[in-house]
């Protein structure tokens, strides 16, 4: 054989070698080679694989030429083929359209590539009719407005910057005005700016115990501390919390915590959950049916429309065996005025429904990709709570003419304006402006009993306030302080026995209660549970001189 063959025959079987090693070679496959949005604002998604049996896993980088096109996840490793076929693994697309700059088609490009394999690029088309306006610096979101008596006019909302962030100034902060119609409102009828932790907070935590989540690493443990640890804490001490979780796919979600407002017990509760109602196998992830049995216990409470009512609800993204859809969820959720906030763990690709269920529900969608992620993400939920006020007067009118309400808050430099959508009738709510009236929020633990007093309406000047209370058991008394948004903070409290075993409980300040406000005032504390705290509670009305009182119901 000639040599210079016989150096070709030696050099042959080293081509393949010599050629992925130095030339990029084709691996990466995609389902689709063109996304078109159109004017879709749901997300769009496409499998992708390593379709080369010569090659091992391969990292695959998910890049965009586009600000607009948002992708996850953005790095993706690719295994070989294997005798079944493809390893396929789903990309996520959506299309942020406050960062389109112009109307009309836009095109942009996605990019995955790998080192030494060909990069394949997917074109993606959007039409943009018109450009989304920036937000303002100041902005109301999610406005409620309530009429309820006596005369009393609410607007509860949201408020956030113009980057989306939750504003979280305190009260005196902000200067707020209002008007009924062009008639202005202030002082007289009791205009007053607070935040919405002040009123009555009614929380159910939904934890995800799934096999999804117990897929990814730490990631259980890490949620249970980030409930305990993060989220509770930040909340007011008369916040009613529950806690709820779901497993298989082939059982209900658990109640694992009724509500209370007992911190320490709803921490331990959570820490045990896992062995005491969700230990053994997982399976796949009931999402939506355990936001409908949430949702039916907020039902069943029969709540004050004006009490504020979340669900925060911390799970992987997927559902996989669920009954209930989510527009069922979504319009519950709304009828019942409860506002959703989810905390996706990992990537969001299969979460598409559940962030459009959060929105919808006047909640937000939070993804933590990571548990890097967790710390800011629970902070976001806090400051999302913390940019929730209230502005609320009590009208002068007492006729039957129809008005429309507006306000319109200013802080620092930004304003922001709200007007009702829809008219306002003094007649339709009549009631005694000098009457308030008073209400005993209970909350048990096995080993406990906590009430809190709560002002649903105060009146005009009142600078002192004197209970009559009688029980079959000891208890603690104390004055809810400024930073539960306590109304009585800062008054001195002294507390007298009567003979008949009786006390006196004798409030007094330096300034008035703020004519029309509401919130908690005192904490009761009994160290055993007990089925009915009080045989009598009342407001001593003979201190009033000018027809003030006060009614209490439990």
């Amino acid at each position: 054989m000639p040599r210079a063959r016989r150096i070709a025959l030696c050099v042959l079987p080293l081509l393949p070698a010599l050629f992925l090693t130095g030339c990029d070679v084709s691996a990466i496959w995609v389902s689709r080679s063109e996304l078109n949005f159109e004017r879709d604002t749901s997300p769009m998604y496409f499998d992708i694989a390593n379709d080369n049996a010569n090659l091992d896993t391969i990292d695959v980088s998910v890049t965009t030429d586009r600000s607009w096109i948002q992708v996850a996840p953005e790095m993706v490793p690719c295994k070989p083929p294997e005798m079944s076929g493809l390893v396929k693994n789903k990309i996520e697309v959506r299309i942020d359209r406050s960062r389109i700059n112009q109307q009309g088609e836009n095109e942009g490009t996605i990019t995955l590539s790998a080192s030494g394999v060909k990069p394949v690029t997917i074109k993606v088309k959007v039409v943009q009719d018109e450009l989304t306006p920036t937000l303002a610096p100041l902005n109301i979101l999610n406005p409620v407005v309530t009429y309820s008596s006596p005369y009393l006019v609410e607007f509860s909302f949201s408020l956030r910057d113009g980057s989306d962030r939750s504003v979280t100034g305190e009260p005196a902060q902000f200067q707020v005005s209002g008007w009924e119609d062009d008639v202005p409102v202030g002082r007289p009828q009791g205009l007053l700016l607070r935040r919405g932790a002040a009123r009555q907070l009614w929380i159910e935590i939904i934890l995800d115990y799934s096999v999804l989540m117990d897929e990814i690493e730490n990631a259980i443990p890490e949620m249970e501390r980030a409930a305990t640890e993060i989220l509770l804490p930040s909340l007011n001490e008369d916040a009613l919390v529950s806690v709820s979780g779901f497993y298989r796919d082939n059982l209900d979600s658990q109640l694992v915590v009724p509500y209370t407002v007992d911190r320490q017990y709803v921490t331990d509760r959570i820490l045990a959950a896992e062995e005491e109602h969700f230990s053994g196998w997982a399976s796949g992830a009931r999402i939506y049916d355990a936001l409908a049995s949430s949702l039916a216990r907020f039902d069943a409470l029969g709540l004050n429309p004006l009490d504020e009512k979340y669900i925060v609800l911390l799970c992987n993204g997927r559902d996989t065996s669920s009954v209930i859809s989510a527009p069922v969820i979504i319009n519950a959720a709304k009828n019942l005025g409860v506002r959703i906030i989810a905390v996706g763990f990992g990537d969001s690709i299969d979460a598409a429904d559940l962030i459009t269920l959060a929105i919808a529900a006047n909640g937000r969608f939070i993804s933590a990709s990571s548990l890097d992620d967790l710390q800011s993400s629970f902070e976001r939920i806090i400051e999302d709570l913390n940019g929730q006020y209230v502005v609320r007067w009590a009208s002068l009118r007492r006729d039957g003419m129809a008005v429309v309400p507006s306000i319109k808050l200013v802080f620092g430099a930004s304003s922001a304006t709200c007007r009702a959508d829809k008219v306002f009738r003094a007649q339709s709510y009549v009631g005694d402006p000098l009457r308030g009236n008073l209400v005993l929020m209970q909350s048990d633990t096995p080993g406990n009993t906590t009430v809190f007093l709560r002002a649903g309406y105060v009146p005009y000047d009142i600078n002192v306030f004197r209970l009559r209370v009688m029980s079959d058991y000891t208890f603690e008394t104390s004055v809810v302080g400024p930073g539960d948004d306590g109304l009585l903070a800062g008054w001195n409290m002294t507390i007298e026995d009567d003979v008949d075993g009786a006390k006196w409980i004798t409030l007094t300040g330096g300034a008035p209660i703020p004519f029309a406000s509401f919130g908690a005032m005192l904490r009761f504390d009994f160290d055993q549970a007990v089925d009915t705290p009080f045989t009598a509670f009342e407001a001593d009305n003979s201190l009033y001189n000018d027809g003030q009182s006060f009614v209490v119901s439990q």
